[in-house]
C-alpha cells in the first residue's frame, strides 16, 4: 500500500513539474501562433491583391474613407471578428463616414477592465495603402483571430477606426463615447506603419526599430510594453515623447487614458526625414520591396503579449488542477 503511495505521489510530483513550465510559457505558446502567412492574408485582401469576395470577385481598389471601397472592408473585417465567435459591432458615428468596427470578448472577474488594440483602415486617395494602416489593422485582427480562442480576467476589444486619415474622426466619436458613458479603458495599443522600418537603408542600422509614442501619463503602458518585446521578441524598440499625436492613439488623451501607438518610426522621422518614400503613395503596395513582414509579425507578437499580461489570462481547467496539485507538493516537501 504504501508503495502504491509512493508510486502515486511521484507521479503527481512529476505531472506538477511538468505543468510549472506550461503554465510559465502561456504568453510565448499563445504568441507563437502568429504566422506570417496569415498576417499577409489579411493585407492582401485589404490592399487589393486578392479578392474579398469569389462569386464574382471583387477587389478592394482604394479604402479612402470616401469610397465605395472602405465600406467594404468595413464589412469584411466586420464578418472576419464575427467568423472568430467575437461579439462584433459598427459604430457608426457620421453617415458620411464608413464605420468602426468593434469586436469585443468580454471579461471574467473584471470585464469592467478595457484594453483596446486599434488600427486605422482608411487611406488616403490613390494609394493601395499596405503599410498605411492594412499593416495595423491586419495585426489587430490577427490578434483577435488568436486571442477570440481564450479567456481573460479583463475585456478586450479589437477596433479598425475609420477616418483616420480625415483628422482622427472614427476614433476622436469613439474615444468621446467611451469617455462619456463612463467605461474604463484601462490601456490603448495603436498599430500605425509597422511594415517598413529600416527607413535610412543604410547598414549597420541604428534606426531598424519599433518606436513606441507616448505622452506622460501613458509611460508606465509605454515601458511595460518594450519590456514585452525584450522578453518575447528579437527586435528593437524605443520609447518616444509623442508631442504630434498625428494618430489614434491621441483622442484617448483627453479624456485621461492610457494610450500608445506602435510604429515603424516617429513622425519626426517621417515627415522632415523621410521615413518611408511609400508614405500615402501609389507605391504603398503589398509587394514594395522595402516591407519586412517578419519585422512585422514581431509587432504583432510583442503587442499580443502586453495585451495577454494586462488583461490577465484565465488558465484551462486542467491548468488549474496543475497549479494547485504543484502547490500541494510544495507544501509537503516543506515539512
Amino acid at each position: 500500500m504504501r508503495l502504491r503511495a509512493s508510486w502515486v505521489a511521484l507521479a503527481a510530483m512529476t505531472l506538477a513539474c511538468a505543468a510549472l513550465p506550461a503554465a510559465a510559457d502561456a504568453i510565448q505558446q499563445i504568441i507563437d501562433q502568429v504566422t506570417v502567412a496569415e498576417y499577409q492574408s489579411y493585407i492582401r485582401v485589404l490592399s487589393g491583391v486578392d479578392p474579398v469576395y469569389e462569386n464574382p470577385p471583387y477587389y478592394i481598389q482604394s479604402r479612402h474613407a470616401f469610397s465605395g471601397g472602405a465600406h467594404i472592408a468595413a464589412e469584411w473585417i466586420q464578418g472576419r471578428f464575427e467568423s472568430w465567435g467575437l461579439s462584433t459591432y459598427t459604430h457608426i458615428f457620421n453617415w458620411t463616414y464608413p464605420p468602426n468596427v468593434v469586436a469585443e470578448l468580454p471579461g471574467t472577474t473584471r470585464p469592467q477592465d478595457i484594453y483596446l488594440i486599434t488600427g486605422h483602415y482608411d487611406t488616403v486617395p490613390n494609394t493601395p495603402g499596405a503599410d498605411d494602416n492594412a499593416s495595423g489593422t491586419s495585426a489587430v485582427m490577427t490578434a483577435a483571430r488568436i486571442l477570440s480562442q481564450y479567456q481573460f480576467e479583463g475585456t478586450l476589444r479589437f477596433i479598425a477606426f475609420s477616418g483616420e486619415e480625415e483628422g482622427l474622426v472614427g476614433s476622436e466619436a469613439y474615444a468621446a463615447g467611451v469617455a462619456g458613458a463612463g467605461e474604463n479603458i484601462a490601456g490603448v495599443i495603436n498599430l500605425d506603419m509597422i511594415l517598413h522600418p529600416a527607413w535610412d537603408n543604410t547598414e549597420p542600422d541604428p534606426d531598424y526599430d519599433l518606436d513606441i509614442g507616448t505622452n506622460a501619463a501613458s509611460d508606465w503602458l509605454a515601458q511595460d510594453l518594450a519590456a514585452k518585446f525584450a522578453q518575447y521578441t528579437p527586435i528593437d524598440v524605443e520609447v518616444w515623447l509623442d508631442t504630434f499625436g498625428n494618430s489614434d492613439h491621441s483622442p484617448f488623451w483627453q479624456y485621461g487614458y492610457s494610450a500608445i501607438r506602435l510604429s515603424e518610426h516617429t513622425t519626426p522621422e517621417n515627415w522632415y526625414e523621410g521615413a518611408n518614400d511609400a508614405y500615402h503613395q501609389p507605391t504603398d503596395t503589398f509587394d514594395n520591396p522595402d516591407y519586412d513582414y517578419e519585422f512585422a509579425h514581431h509587432a504583432v507578437r510583442g503587442s499580443m503579449a502586453e495585451l495577454i499580461s494586462l488583461a490577465g489570462l484565465v488558465p484551462e481547467p486542467h491548468a488549474f488542477a496543475a497549479l494547485a496539485l504543484a502547490a500541494a507538493v510544495a507544501r509537503c516537501r516543506a515539512k
